[in-house]
């Protein structure tokens, strides 16, 4: 059996998950923080943290393979610089942080 449909608020709450978690770890890109921390700071559950972090990663690999580069809204911040947001896990536990790049990078 399908799930029910969403209504068009709802779409967009869960579209702009995303936008949330980057912004965040953009405004603090001095720091790297867990899943864990993500979701108490922001108000989102661990799961969806862990889906949207998958997905960016997805789309990273898929920019990197193709050598084109994927423009998302999250993409761009300030003073049209764009970020990425890295991760590395230490003692089993898998941190994020934004680091920001220069646009004219070649």
């Amino acid at each position: 059996m399908a799930p029910p449909p969403i209504d068009a608020s709802e779409f967009e709450a869960h579209k702009d998950l995303n936008r949330i978690v980057v912004d965040f770890l953009c405004r603090n890109s001095d720091k790297a923080f867990s899943v864990k921390e993500i979701a108490e700071f922001t108000g989102i559950r661990v799961e969806d943290i862990n889906y949207l972090m998958l997905k960016l990663s997805f789309q990273d690999v898929i920019s990197n393979l193709s050598g084109i580069i994927v423009h998302r809204k999250a993409g761009k911040i300030g003073n049209l610089r764009s970020i990425r947001i890295e991760d590395v896990t230490i003692d089993g536990t898998l941190y994020y942080r934004c680091v920001k790049l220069d646009a004219k990078k070649s």
